[in-house]
């Protein structure tokens, strides 16, 4: 069998060797006058300064607008492409977005936890990673900046931070327009001004907006879902600025953005049935059931298809506004940013992923989140006699609000009859109407039975930081830096049975159930499922109120010597931070003497890490070749984990994570007139060295001890070619790929979860004017239609069944785009 990651590769080679002997053709009359290309000098932020990437002691990758528009980049998902290393996935809908760097992230999407990468936009930083996945407008550039940065970047950075810098006003006007059709009948337009508002002031305009239909077919079975496609796009973003500068030494830029989507977003497809999945297809194919003759309830194998009775929905709302206040005091420099933003998602789904009516969640106001914060950030840098130095505060007040609904549908009932009975013997789909004595859908009343829970937690985080850079000598340098950080959160949990626990208690009241074994089969599937914390009665109207409060320093010291202006190399250690918090879920103990006993305290701890790091930074071959490498150690303790069980999700500390490796990232200006090379490789041993109680929740059969979503080797190469065509014409072409070695996708570990090694490979090529003014561009995302697995996971409700978000098939398309 042709592995598919070494055919993409020979297809990249191939279209190399045709572009260069096109431009052999094309472009030899004019050789002798062509200048040696050299690459440009890259300026980051990554110690909150302007600096060349090759002076920065830390393990940065930056991307370019130009990189990112060649790419089609638009938000933090897509731009893995360019990225060896990170990681980014969905679940249930997009607003639940995880990024992972060196295998490292939050595992899961509890709104409870924070986030391991932070996400950075213009300087401020957002309470989870969902939050940049959307249009992000026009992007200056992105800078991922790999290991923990909490000491200037703040908590819940222990694993990296990307940062995301958008263009800003020009005194120049200017102004775009681009629009793309594809497949899945993609539309999408966008459009841009900047220009002068007066002598000492600018503006900046963005608007976009992108409707396509799902690449996921569904089969809706009884309905009431009438959507056979689902994983569509639906959104617009607006974005202003206006930048005011009253002096050369003062000025402050005001930003404030809005975006919407209504999608139907995200259905999973069953991957490995379960020993039950015969009970689902009856119930959906027996008339006597309430079944339709043929049909089928839940399938494995079936592609791009799958089974949802009960509509999903994602309503995401995203705004905010800051302002940034940069004043250069003479001998230092003050920056002042202050930000609100407000985040909700409004979401319902088919729990059950297939076409049965078992258990859903309600697409109104009963399934919300929203996260409103309140943020400021005060520093004061300045250089003297050899001493950079820096010194600020931090301020973040958050408001996370929480309301979640699950009801049992049509079908549960007889549903867990089935089940239930099927575990000893021949399935009796009236078990629990037996046991009962109610007629079935009497028990388990459908829109009735289930739970309505609320939560509202408030967080209050201060911080005080401080980096130097010494020049000892002219070649040795000496970075160190702090952050103390003080976090207190406060959640006030109300839980509501819906049907005041009557469908659970009246299975604990029947003399029936009473009379089995509880060591059953039979016994087991019914209170397991029956009395889940779906339906516990226990949890009835219970109200709970928790607060912890946390206090931490963390810092960083950093050791650099320069060999000369082309190679620099460095040490460094750090510790970093990630505040602990609270499950917002319903929790029991299965292990306790009553398990359907709630936990109230669902409180977990910090996580913290140790990291060390050696690198080289080096710029080779006249400036034509930019070498980075980088070995890294990084220690976690109280490592943070969300798992799902197939019943309730549970968040526990794994003692100790280590990630250790090395990568590399390079950019080559080649000797062939308009062909520029980049791209990296990271080999990342992402293990759990110790798991302490956690290990209960990981699959006795798994293969390894890696973590999650941490392949051992992940690569990125992206080639970009232009030549001229005429002196008006020119043609433009890239190539981007990206290579991850087989990793575990289910937080469990267990290995029907496996994701095998794989390359997604894009491409473009366009027609256009040489200065850009304007283009028409073909491109392909996942050009050779490689079917992966985002995030494997246990079935809701469904023993030992594995389902799993795929990530998008082939899409192409033709974008045009022009400036002025």
């Amino acid at each position: 069998m042709v592995n598919p990651g070494a055919r993409s590769r020979r297809t990249v080679a191939g279209v190399l060797l045709l572009l260069s002997s096109v431009a052999g053709n094309v472009g030899r009359a004019e050789d002798a006058t062509v200048t040696p290309p050299v690459l440009n000098e890259v300026i980051v932020t990554a110690q909150k300064r302007s600096e060349n990437i090759q002076d920065v002691p830390i393990a940065v990758i930056a991307l370019s607008a130009r990189q990112l528009q060649d790419s089609g980049v638009t938000d933090i998902k897509n731009m893995t492409v360019l990225t060896p290393g990170l990681t980014v996935t969905s679940t249930t809908n997009e607003n639940s977005t995880t990024a992972r760097i060196r295998g490292i992230g939050t595992v899961g999407d509890n709104p409870g936890l924070e986030s391991s990468v932070g996400i950075v936009i213009d300087g401020v930083y957002r309470p989870r990673n969902g939050v940049g996945f959307g249009n992000l407008g026009e992007i200056e550039r992105i800078e991922v900046l790999e290991g923990p940065q909490g000491e200037l970047f703040g908590k819940n950075n222990d694993a990296g931070v990307i940062s995301i810098t958008t263009k800003r006003p020009s005194m120049t006007f200017g102004a775009t327009a681009e629009a793309t059709v594809g497949n899945f009948n993609d539309r999408e337009i966008s459009a841009s001004a900047t220009g002068p508002l007066n002598s000492i002031s600018a503006g900046r305009v963005y608007a976009g907006y992108q409707k396509t239909e799902g690449w996921l077919n569904v089969d809706t079975g009884r309905g009431p879902n009438t959507n056979d496609r689902s994983n569509d796009r639906n959104l617009y973003t607006l974005r202003g600025q206006y930048l005011i500068t009253p002096t050369d030494d003062l000025a402050l830029l005001l930003i404030g953005d809005y975006s919407k989507r209504n999608e139907s977003c995200c259905d999973a497809v069953a991957t490995s049935l379960g020993p039950f999945a015969g009970i689902v297809n009856a119930l959906a194919s027996v008339p006597a059931l309430g079944g339709q003759a043929g049909a089928r309830g839940i399938a494995s194998g079936t592609g791009y298809l799958a089974f949802s009775n009960y509509p999903w929905t994602q309503r995401v709302r995203d705004m905010g506004v800051s302002a940034q206040l940069d004043w250069n005091l003479g001998g230092a420099n003050l920056t002042s940013i202050t930000a609100w933003r407000d985040n909700t998602v409004v979401a319902g789904n088919d729990t059950d992923y297939t076409s049965v009516d078992i258990l859903h969640e309600p697409g109104t106001n009963g399934n919300q989140t929203d996260f409103k914060q309140f943020s400021e950030e005060l520093r004061l840098a300045g250089k003297d006699h050899g001493l950079d130095w820096l010194v600020g505060g931090f301020f973040a007040s958050e408001l996370l609000t929480s309301t979640q609904t699950l009801w049992a549908g049509n079908d549960f009932d007889l549903y867990l009859g089935g089940l239930a009975s099927a575990s000893v013997g021949p399935p009796n789909f009236l078990l629990v109407p037996q046991l009962t004595g109610k007629a079935p859908g009497a028990t388990f009343v459908p829109g009735v039975a289930g739970y309505a829970d609320d939560f509202h937690q408030t967080s209050r985080s201060y911080a005080f930081f401080s980096n130097e850079t010494y020049a000892i000598t002219g070649n040795w340098d000496l970075t160190a830096g702090f952050r103390y950080t003080h976090e207190k959160k406060t959640l006030r949990s109300n839980y509501n049975d819906t049907d005041g626990g009557a469908s659970c208690g009246s299975l604990l009241r029947s003399p029936g159930v009473a009379a089995m074994n509880p060591a059953s089969p039979e016994y087991q599937f019914l209170l397991g499922y029956g009395c889940s914390v779906v339906f516990n009665s226990f949890f009835a109207n219970l109200a709970n109120t928790q607060s912890l409060t946390e206090n931490n320093l963390s810092g960083t010291i950093k050791l650099s010597y320069r060999f000369n202006d082309q190679v620099m190399t460095y040490i460094s250690f750090a510790d970093g931070y990630k505040a602990g918090g609270f499950n917002l879920g319903r929790v029991t103990n299965p292990a306790a003497a009553n398990p359907l006993a709630p936990v109230l305290d669902t409180s977990f701890p910090e996580e913290t890490v140790n990291s060390y790091e050696l690198g080289v930074k080096s710029t080779l071959a006249d400036n034509t070749l930019r070498l980075n490498a980088a070995v890294f150690d990084q220690r976690y303790r109280n490592f943070q984990l969300n798992t799902y069980t197939g019943i309730l999700f549970v968040v526990t500390s794994i003692p100790q994570v280590q990630s250790k490796g090395v990568e590399t990232n390079v950019a080559w200006a080649t000797p062939l007139n308009g062909l520029s090379l980049s791209g990296g490789v990271t080999y990342a041993f992402t293990n759990i060295n110790e798991f302490g109680s956690a290990i209960a929740l990981f699959s006795p059969k798994r293969l390894n001890d890696r973590i999650s979503f941490a392949p051992l080797w992940s690569g990125a190469l992206s080639a970009t070619y232009q030549v001229p065509l005429s002196s008006s014409l020119a043609l433009r072409t890239t190539l981007s790929e990206k290579y991850n070695s087989s990793y575990n996708t289910g937080s469990n570990l267990d290995p029907k979860k496996l994701q095998g090694a794989y390359g997604l490979l894009n491409a473009r090529i366009g027609i256009g004017a040489p200065d850009d003014k304007w283009a028409v561009e073909l491109w392909s995302a996942n050009l050779t239609d490689k079917y992966y697995y985002q995030v494997a996971f246990d079935a809701p409700f469904q023993y030992n069944q594995i389902n799993a978000f795929l990530g998008a098939p082939r899409t192409f398309g033709i974008t045009a785009r022009a400036k002025f």
